[in-house]
């Protein structure tokens, strides 16, 4: 998961309607603890399907399109409420150039994840996956002047160190889909950053439902250059990967609805054990002592990372209440 900013965004802040009191959350830590591990067995599933498609023929790229395009129709049926209270006038975003820079980014990053998924065993690319967020700590202190002390860079440190141990470069081949699994990682942490920016100005629902449209036809092009017939079978993996994928969505959020981060996010790490099982008994794929090891120290750093950035931000909001 992507740690949160912490920035605040004046920008934003200009633009932004005056808002009623907000109602305290909801505050369920079992609740959002099972939402979230279920939110994790979904994301392994859909990894397994993947590479399922991939494995029928079908190319990442086309892979990236019917997932994003059946995403997209799954997700239709949760705007109905809000459009009927509000009409199609509350899909209107208010910083629209960021909305689209924000679909752009993920259309690259699912791209690049799909190939990534396709090319290595689904533990390890899962495990270079948990670098989002430190990724993103890095982009928030360089591109929004978030201050990162020395506890949290030591944090990032031991995390790449992590991803070093799961790579072992000169002792082992480095195989292509690593290249196209950390940029993916990179691709998900600008998506943290930038949708952090929009939830200032725009609602939940309608940053998914433009982020769908835009990855729809940011992986149209793409996909049609590569585009093969496809049989039954692969269109139903298709229709698969779309519900899942929005399904283990709607999930996620709402365990973040019901309870907080801290408690939360350690469940989301349940996505590597989830998945190395989904690998192995749907594709013989086995993981060594050294890339769970690996795996254990990103994963440790990425959550204390996420701890310590919410902590921060309680204590400015606190600050600002006083």
């Amino acid at each position: 998961m992507s740690p949160p900013v912490t920035e605040v965004d004046v920008p934003a802040a200009k633009h932004a309607p005056p808002r009623a009191p907000v109602p305290a959350k909801p505050n369920n830590p079992m609740l959002g603890a099972a939402l979230m591990t279920l939110a994790a067995a979904l994301f392994a599933g859909l990894n397994g399907l993947v590479k399922y498609a991939s494995n029928l023929g079908l190319d990442p790229l086309q892979i990236s399109f019917l997932r994003s395009i059946f995403a997209a129709g799954a997700m239709m049926p949760f705007l109905i409420r809000p459009i009927l209270a509000n009409g199609f006038a509350y899909l209107k975003p208010v910083r629209p150039g960021l909305m689209l820079f924000r679909g752009l980014s993920a259309s690259i990053g699912v791209m690049l994840w799909m190939t990534a998924v396709t090319m290595l065993p689904l533990a390890e690319v899962t495990a270079i996956s948990f670098t989002a967020p430190l990724f993103a700590t890095i982009g928030s202190a360089l591109l929004l002047g978030e201050i990162v002390r020395a506890r949290r860079w030591s944090a990032i440190a031991i995390g790449f160190v992590g991803v070093l141990i799961i790579l072992r470069p000169g002792m082992i081949p480095l195989e292509t889909g690593v290249f196209w699994a950390i940029g993916a990682a990179g691709g998900m942490a600008v998506a943290a950053l930038v949708i952090k920016l929009l939830t200032r100005t725009e609602p939940a629902d309608r940053i998914v439902f433009w982020t769908n449209v835009i990855l729809t036809f940011g992986t149209l092009g793409p996909a049609l250059w590569v585009w093969q017939p496809m049989t039954m079978e692969m269109w139903l993996v298709g229709i698969a990967m779309g519900a899942v994928g929005a399904i283990s969505h709607i999930f996620l959020t709402n365990a973040f609805a019901v309870a907080d981060a801290s408690i939360v996010l350690p469940f989301d790490y349940t996505r590597l054990p989830f998945v190395a099982v989904v690998g192995f008994f749907a594709f013989g794929e086995t993981s060594d002592l050294v890339t769970w090891l690996g795996a254990g120290l990103i994963a440790a750093s990425a959550f204390y990372v996420a701890r310590r950035e919410q902590q921060i931000a309680k204590k400015a909001q606190s600050a600002a209440r006083t």
